[in-house]
């Protein structure tokens, strides 16, 4: 790699003069020694070290992206969603000049020593961060926008989606496929407001329906053998035939322990996932889902900060982006 000792040797100058050259501080400079660095270093292939601008001069064209790092989840990249929101964001970051730097983030104290050593630009948050909200805005005075946010806290930007509509439009196709006994399965609900508001929503268009999900048909996924789930559902007194679950990854997993215990889907379970991530067409068979647009999202989020940027005194906005539901071949019609 071409340092700035490599280009200062060839111009027969000192390292800080090509420094000087190279970030437009050169008024001590000749214009002729100045360009004559400047083409040299082109010559050679020098790429500017983003992360020592940034320390150099208090301020950078570096964003980051903070992805929530759940323990016992694989790379969090290889999650569809994560990876098509990441390479979404990426792009449109990118067309406005700026360097996107992924950090996975276990806990709030890795926030702070992120976004302040590298002396970001500004950040955008992926995934649930609400319980620390507050203590990152108090704690980070650059322009932040969140995701799926349902922090009380005020005066926060965000861009999420109708979670709630969601869940009602899983119970309505359901429903209208003949399916009266139903399953929830996801991770846990409580703290977290994405698959609380999805439960919500499933749950209020039922009991708008005169049916009342059973409490034992509310499942957390987390900790438990999806293989001894499905076996219990199926021989409940009332077997579940229809099963809405938080996301297509989930789906995935149902679709799997299906197939080793020899149910099939849809004839034994009617599955609809959520997200609408590039494998759910390609599943046998195809998922229904809930769908939300996950780039429209991320080059929302991109615009959100932009903004911020440009105007640090611009208010703050939460953006709710509607989902539709995707009719595959997983939901069985017993209406026939």
């Amino acid at each position: 790699m071409v340092t700035l000792k490599d280009i200062a040797e060839k111009a027969g100058v000192s390292s800080m003069t090509v420094s000087r050259a190279l970030n437009g501080k050169s008024k001590d400079i000749s214009q002729k020694t100045a360009e004559k660095i400047k083409k040299i270093a082109e010559e050679m292939g020098y790429i500017p070290n983003s992360s020592a601008k940034a320390l150099a001069s208090h301020s950078s064209k570096l964003i980051a992206a903070m992805l929530m790092d759940y323990d016992g989840d694989p790379n969090p990249l290889v999650d569809p969603y994560n990876s098509a929101f990441f390479g979404e964001l990426a792009r449109e970051i990118q067309k406005n000049g700026y360097d996107l730097m992924l950090h996975y983030i276990k806990d709030y104290s890795e926030v702070n020593y992120c976004l302040k050593s590298w002396k970001v630009a500004g950040a955008v948050f992926i995934g649930s961060f609400d319980d620390n909200i507050r203590q990152i805005q108090e704690d980070n005075h650059i322009p932040l926008v969140f995701t799926d946010s349902y922090s009380t806290v005020r005066r926060i930007t965000n861009v999420g989606i109708d979670d709630f509509h969601g869940g009602e439009l899983a119970a309505r196709y359901l429903l209208s496929k003949g399916h009266r006994n139903l399953a929830f399965i996801g991770p846990e609900a409580i703290g977290n407001g994405v698959i609380m508001h999805r439960l919500q929503g499933f749950c209020s268009y039922l009991r708008e329906a005169g049916i009342q999900l059973p409490s034992e048909h509310i499942i957390n996924l987390t900790g438990q053998n999806i293989e001894d789930i499905l076996k219990m559902l199926k021989k409940a007194p009332h077997p579940v035939t229809g099963i809405f679950t938080t996301a297509d990854n989930c789906a995935f997993e149902i679709y799997g322990a299906a197939h080793r215990l020899g149910y099939r889907i849809p004839e034994d379970f009617s599955v609809i996932g959520f997200d609408d991530n590039s494998m759910s067409r390609r599943a046998i068979p195809p998922l229904t889902t809930i769908r939300q647009d996950i780039c429209q999202k991320a080059q929302l989020a991109c615009q959100m900060l932009m903004k911020k940027i440009e105007d640090a005194k611009s208010p703050a906005e939460n953006i709710i982006l509607d989902v539709d539901l995707i009719e595959r071949e997983s939901v069985l019609d017993l209406s026939l």
